[in-house]
This record gives structure tokens, sequence and C-alpha cells, in this order.
């Protein structure tokens, strides 16, 4: 069954606003790019290739950086939404063959590749998931079947609003809440925790950020990319 993943993400500098009273705009920009390597990678182990992954964003450094490591690309003008950008973007893979969708916000910081593993493993395919944040009202992501006609609902409340808008469709709908796919940093609160479990997890040694090389593309001036979905760098689109 042709699985296809769809990251958006904001922006790797423009990110986590909220922080700016306890991170600068470097800090930002690391945790940013850490939290977005780390979803990358979670869906290169899932899968073993990102050639069915598709990341979304207005931003040229993020899509660099998935182009180079070999995901699709989705030019998402900065006005156009959240929800308008993975409507865009689940079109984008119907048309490539996906049968059924992985969606991941970029700013999960403890997602691997074994727990989309195992939910990949445990999920009927006609019956969408929807993975709830660590308070149980937001939507961090969701497994569906891609030619279903969800409207996405992204933002405030917006577990409720996608559960009502599957219901009206007839779909049962599963809730999965393991912390991985639930603890999302948007906070101070949040990103305080998150420090404490991670050096808890290194042996109290403090967390040390491993971001991406900046990609070749952006060493160079380069034109803007035209709107639409890109093939990984180097390669050509598949038929």
């Amino acid at each position: 069954m042709p699985t296809w993943t769809i990251v958006p993400i904001r922006g790797l500098a423009s990110g986590k606003t909220r922080l700016a009273t306890v991170l600068d705009a470097a800090g930002r920009l690391q945790l940013c790019t850490r939290m977005f390597d780390n979803t990358i990678d979670a869906v290169e182990a899932t899968f073993g290739t990102l050639a069915r992954c598709i990341v979304v964003s207005a931003d040229p450094a993020a899509r660099a950086i998935a182009a180079e490591r070999g995901a699709r690309t989705l030019c998402d003008p900065p006005d156009a939404g959240l929800d308008r950008a993975l409507d865009a973007a689940r079109t984008s893979a119907r048309n490539a063959g996906a049968t059924q969708l992985l969606i991941l916000s970029a700013d999960m910081p403890d997602v691997d590749g074994a727990v989309l593993q195992a939910l990949l493993g445990q999920s009927a395919p006609v019956h969408p998931v929807l993975f709830a944040d660590k308070r149980g009202t937001g939507t961090n992501g969701m497994l569906l079947p891609a030619g279903l006609a969800l409207p996405f609902a992204f933002g405030e409340d917006s577990l409720r609003r996608h559960c009502t808008a599957l219901a009206a469709l007839g779909a049962r709908a599963g809730r999965c809440d393991d912390p991985r796919l639930a603890f999302d940093i948007d906070t101070p609160a949040d990103l305080e925790a998150w420090l404490r479990s991670a050096a808890a997890a290194h042996g109290g040694r403090p967390v040390r950020p491993r971001t991406s090389p900046l990609p070749s593309t952006l060493r160079q001036a380069a034109p803007t990319p035209t709107p639409g979905v890109e093939p990984p760098a180097g390669r050509s689109r598949a038929p």
C-alpha cells in the first residue's frame, strides 16, 4: 500500500515566536531545525527512504534541506494557511498514487521511527487515526486514506473539529495518545519540560542540538522555486 508522508513546516527561522521570551532568533532557528531534522529522520527510519515524503513550506531553507535528503517539496505561499497547504500536498500525493497519508507536525521532538512503524502496523487503512496533542485538544498529525475527503481544520480545538468532520463523513476515527506523538513544543514551559526530560535521558548532560548543514542550494544565488511539487534534488520526477 503506497503510504505518503506530508510534513508541513511554517519556517525554520520564522517558527516558534512564542518562545521569544526564552530563546533569541538564533536559538529558535536551532530548535526548529533540530525538530524538523528529527521528524525527517523518523520518516526515513520508517520507510527506508524519503521518496514518498512531501515537505510543504514557504521557507526555502526547509525545502532545500528536505530536497537534499531526497524528499519532495511543495512551495507554500506564506498567506495560504496550513489547511490549504495540506490540501495541495494531499492532491499531489494522490496524483502520485498514494492510497494512505501520514501527516506529521514538524515540532514533535520525540517522534521516532519505532512509534510510526507500530502505528502503521496496527492501523487498518480504511480507518483514520488522529494524533492528539499533549492537551488532548489539538491535532499533531493523522493517518488516513488518501481518498477520504476530510476537510483539514488545524488550529485551536482542532481535534474536536476533525472528529466532527470525520463523523459527518461516516468514518470511524481512532485516536493515538502516544507521548512521542503527543508532545510538541509551543511554549516556554514545553521547552523547559523537554530539556529536563532530554537531559535526564542523556544522564544529566545538556542536550546538544544537531542541525543540518546549510544546503548547497542556499549557498548559491538561486531563483525562487516555482510553486508546485518539486522532485528531490538531482532526481527526475517519478512518472
